[in-house]
């Protein structure tokens, strides 16, 4: 029962009584605007960045595990954002945050978030919410709390475990609590001081300077606010304001992130726009765990198209023969430290490539991305293309995840010109699907080992419908199986007018189907044809072909997972939701 209680105070919200006025706004890129707000009881000015992410250009992204903490301007500078703000909570020795992180693509290590089992003592525990961006999309994981004592949720990542795995693929993550607005309701108090009011973090009793993360129901607008406090001129808020002013901006989906002396949002063109001193009792700027970042377009290493709204057009949709997936092209992405990918546009497919260097380590840093969309399900032959002055690292590990399946494989290409074979993979109609290349080694790799991140072929094989072979179940469905007169006897509707072995001139023939002929289905439909590829497509040089089969021995030969990468196999055991008196979410 008291459960119950806590719940319903939480959720029965009072009318606003926190209001906001519009002092100025900017737009810092297309698709990222900053707007400073004055709020009204209390008295705390209040900044708001409003991301487009369905703006071309816009992308999202988070720290990487890191070996110390940063002030968010330092961060933001090194990594060219068009603006940051703070992220989630921490501990330091060692820098630890207390729910899940992913930055650049890449899963911290356990020991460094809130998952670690060492820390399963600790009041924070399996409390968290989080936010993660993905190629095309968005995924929302519900608090601890949230899903423990609120009933008739409908959204959220597998809101039956407590601490889940993020999505496959998953970008950029950052985690929070307590939950602000849970799908729509926002979650305010009675009386802001009681002890029932957020009872999964005290501190959102008292006003403090805050920093939140929203989203809208489409999940098409990003919402990053930092409110001021601890001065004369800033009262800071009452967790139960700030979930008020989330609602108020719009947001479906809100979480408190780290306060207080915490709370900073910077930008490229004006530095840090609150007062960042004022917010840590008058010390020095904070340099804290985790952050987020948002680039607004105009960065030559982003495509130019949104990187995470899901009512997008596809970066590009391969036909059912396949194709090819260029580093120029608008599927690719090489993340890490874009001072590291070094261009060449003297060679390469197409005539251009980017190397970066192996390096021993537990995580990869400068790896690539290419993005896969396919118009057909099917059997496809993935193929790396290798450059015989460049492509000089002889262990490169790879992944391809195809049809929810992750495959990883380690080849050498060293010796190669032209396409390298990985194996062949049973793809799904559609994205969510991807081939990704690694720099990270287990042992020192030596100097200038270069690894190419240049294009990937998919190539279709087997039977399909638009290979110019007639295969079985093909008949009078594809164009690969020619229509011809009647055959009696046969078994077969060589004319594809619905009935079997017809004898000329409509008469049932020896051996024909009883009764009359079904109705004309009309001709059948056009196929998919196979087109070319060009001159490149599936050709190595001389020097090359010989390595090519042990390449494809290479393929099937297992690697371990490359340390971090959401869609690896293994991960953390997985916490179900405890069993719980429950209150819904009232209309």
């Amino acid at each position: 029962m008291l459960l119950v209680l806590l719940a319903l105070s939480v959720l029965c919200a009072p009318a606003m009584a926190t209001s906001l006025a519009k002092k100025s706004e900017e737009t810092l890129e297309p698709g990222v605007v900053l707007t400073k707000y004055r709020a009204s009881s209390p008295s705390t000015d209040v900044w708001v960045l409003t991301v487009d992410l369905c703006a071309d250009g816009v992308y999202v992204d988070a720290t990487r595990a890191p070996d110390d903490t940063a002030t968010v301007g330092s961060w933001g500078g090194t990594v060219d954002a068009t603006a940051a703000t703070n992220g989630d909570f921490y501990k330091t020795g060692p820098v630890r945050v207390y729910g899940d992180a992913v930055g650049g693509g890449v899963r911290w290590p356990i020991e460094q978030t809130g998952l670690d089992s060492s820390v399963a003592g600790e009041w924070w525990w399996e409390n968290y919410g989080w936010i993660a961006f993905r190629h095309d999309g968005v995924e929302v994981n519900h608090t601890g709390w949230v899903k423990e004592n609120v009933s008739g949720l409908t959204e959220g990542w597998e809101n039956a475990d407590l601490q889940p795995d993020p999505p496959e693929g998953t970008l950029a993550l950052v985690s929070g609590f307590p939950e602000l607005v849970v799908e729509g309701k926002v979650m305010t108090c009675a009386d802001p001081e009681a002890n029932d009011c957020f009872p999964d973090r005290s501190d959102m009793r008292d006003r403090h300077p805050r920093t939140a993360m929203g989203l809208t129901q489409d999940r098409g607008t990003l919402f990053l606010v930092v409110a001021d406090g601890r001065t004369n001129s800033n009262d800071g808020l009452y967790g139960s304001e700030l979930a008020e002013i989330l609602g108020q901006l719009g947001a479906w989906t809100a979480f408190n992130l780290d306060g207080g002396g915490s709370s900073e949002l910077w930008t490229d063109g004006d530095g840090y726009v609150n007062d960042t001193e004022g917010n840590n009792y008058g010390s020095a700027t904070r340099a804290v765990a985790n952050h987020w970042g948002v680039y607004g377009g105009g960065r030559s290493w982003l495509p130019d198209r949104p990187g995470h709204c899901s009512s997008a057009p596809a970066c590009a949709v391969l036909p059912a023969e396949g194709g090819v997936l260029d580093d120029a092209g608008p599927c690719f992405r090489g993340f890490g430290d874009q001072d590291y990918w070094r261009p060449v546009s003297t060679t390469g497919y197409g005539g251009s490539l980017r190397w970066t260097n192996a390096f021993k380590s537990s995580q990869p840093d400068n790896w690539a991305w290419y993005q896969v969309n396919l118009a057909e399900a099917g059997e496809y032959e993935v193929s790396y293309w290798a450059d015989p002055t460049y492509s000089v690292h002889d262990d490169v590990n790879l992944a391809v995840h195809a049809a929810g399946a992750t495959q990883t494989l380690e080849i050498d290409p060293s010796d190669a010109d032209g396409w390298v074979v990985l194996g062949t993979y049973p793809f799904a109609a559609g994205g969510e699907q991807w081939v990704a290349q690694y720099d990270d080694e287990t042992k020192d790799p030596g100097s200038d080992q270069h690894i190419t991140a240049d294009a990937i072929q998919l190539r279709r094989v087997g039977d399909w419908c638009g290979d110019g072979t007639c295969a079985d179940g093909e008949r009078c469905v594809c164009a690969d199986c020619p229509v011809t007169d009647e055959v009696t006897a046969n078994g077969l509707d060589d004319d594809c007018d619905g009935a079997v072995d017809e004898a000329p001139g409509g008469d049932p023939g020896l051996g024909a189907d009883s009764g009359a002929a079904a109705e004309d289905p009309g001709p059948p439909g056009a196929a998919t044809l196979l087109s070319s590829l060009g001159c490149e497509c599936g050709a190595t040089s001389p020097r090359g072909s010989g390595l090519v089969a042990v390449l494809l021995g290479l393929a099937a030969v297992a690697r371990r997972p490359p340390a971090g990468m959401i869609g690896a196999p293994g991960g953390t055991a997985r916490r179900q939701v405890r069993a719980r008196s429950r209150v819904d979410i009232p209309a």
